[in-house]
């Protein structure tokens, strides 16, 4: 089940706000900061948080309940590339403060991760496949990442891209990996056996073995 089963509703008064603002021509992605939009701001994270029941949408470590610092709205679709949906509901969600620093400096950097598949669409995709990355509103997490301590491990392209964009392994890079993982035979033998498996039906299988022993 995706992380996201509800999307944010917008009060009339919030939906006049963002109406003004999408009409406003030299309304640009950094305005999204602006003292204007705090309000806005403030019930979406609220909306997410509790949502998503405190759980960053792509490292699912713990985001704060009450502080803002560690609850930071994400834009799944990056408002740099794409400012007109600031504020679709289905492009948001809340995310811990270092997987927002990463994509910040990412784009500060402009090497932001592109994370939809095709670059010239004019409406919100509505399916899985749309995107690269681990989408909290259209898919399982667990069918593309496992997390094993603190490592990931994809399972697809999109698992591997979520990774790479948000430097999950950031803890093992640092750190290393944890010896419990290196010395778990039976995680890499099933590992081994979802990548040779040509069965959908026993990647499945596969799959809830692995949630099972790692959880």
């Amino acid at each position: 089940m995706p992380l996201i089963n509800n999307q944010i509703k917008y009060n009339e008064l919030h939906s006049l706000v963002i109406e003004d603002k999408l009409s406003d021509e030299d309304f640009k992605h950094q305005d999204w900061s602006k003292d204007d939009l705090q309000e806005v701001r403030s019930t979406i994270r609220a909306f997410y948080r509790n949502e998503q029941r405190g759980i960053c949408a792509y490292c699912k470590e713990h985001v704060s309940l009450v502080a803002a610092g560690n609850a930071n709205i994400e834009h799944i679709a990056p408002k740099s590339l794409y400012p007109n949906f600031i504020f679709e509901p289905k492009n948001l969600c809340v995310i811990c403060c270092d997987c927002n620093q990463i994509k910040k400096d990412q784009e500060v950097l402009d090497k932001i991760p592109n994370t939809v598949e095709r670059q010239d669409i004019k409406l919100y995709p509505r399916s899985s496949g749309a995107f690269k990355v681990v989408h909290p509103f259209f898919d399982n997490y667990d069918e593309h990442i496992i997390i094993k301590g603190k490592l990931y491990i994809d399972l697809t392209d999109k698992g591997h891209f979520t990774i790479g964009a948000c430097k999950l392994n950031r803890y093992t890079r640092q750190f290393g990996v944890e010896q419990e993982f290196i010395d778990d035979d039976e995680i890499t033998a099933l590992m081994n056996e979802f990548m040779e498996s040509k069965s959908s039906i026993q990647k499945a299988k596969i799959l809830q073995k692995i949630s099972n022993v790692t959880t």
